[in-house]
């Protein structure tokens, strides 16, 4: 039955036994060589330690206070920072924005906050556990706000919680940096810094008289 298949095709048994077989050694094989990389070898890039501070401003911040945060935020881009801010303030985020593509990050509560156009504004279920733990009455208030402290949590922990801030810059009148300096005039400043102060995040308040001497000492500013 074989021969009969044979005959009726255009093959023989003699072509059959010249076909090559495939050769797995060798120099000269076009087969797999073991003194060859099987897989090339992906380029390794050298990349920026990402180092991010975080800023935040509100609205309602002076002029002088915005522009001494300006200042500050500017020259820690130069150094190659990456400076976190919130998006509360859509003038000062624009005019950051402007010195750099990369090393400036707006946090958003949702997205197209204030006409921002930013990747940062998705709320993980744990940035919301973290502001309804640290916030009181958290049940009453509107949901808008429950997303703006929830933001706030991530503008520390990162985005995905994965990526927490050298320190957080911010202001106040009382100039707090920790729990126990927070007040009535801490404004609202307060949730952030009492995050910030709960989790050992240092807290520069640039209200502070040491505040300029802390910015030298730790980044040469």
């Amino acid at each position: 039955m074989f021969d009969e298949l044979l005959e009726n095709n255009d093959f023989n048994v003699q072509e059959i036994e010249k076909v090559e077989k495939p050769s797995y050694g060798g120099n000269n094989s076009g087969g797999f060589n073991k003194n060859k990389p099987f897989f090339k070898k992906k380029e390794e890039v050298v990349e920026e330690p990402y180092v991010p501070v975080a800023i935040y401003v509100d609205r309602e911040f002076p002029p002088e206070v915005k522009t001494s945060l300006y200042n500050i935020a500017s020259k820690l881009i130069a150094k190659g920072i990456t400076v976190r801010i919130n998006g509360d303030d859509k003038p000062f985020a624009d005019k950051l924005c402007s010195l750099s593509d990369k090393h400036i990050e707006v946090y958003l509560p949702w997205k197209n906050f204030n006409e921002i156009q930013s990747k940062f504004y998705y709320n993980t279920l744990t940035s919301k556990h973290l502001a309804q733990k640290h916030f009181q009455g958290w049940e009453k208030i509107p949901d808008p706000v429950k997303s703006i402290l929830a933001r706030n949590i991530r503008l520390i922990f990162g985005d995905k919680n994965n990526s927490i801030t050298l320190c957080l810059i911010t202001w106040s009148k009382d100039g707090a940096s920790r729990i126990s300096e927070v007040t009535k005039d801490t404004g609202k400043s307060s949730f952030i810094i009492k995050v910030a102060s709960t989790y050992g995040f240092p807290v520069i308040n640039i209200s502070k008289p040491t505040s300029e001497n802390v910015l030298e000492k730790t980044f040469g500013l």
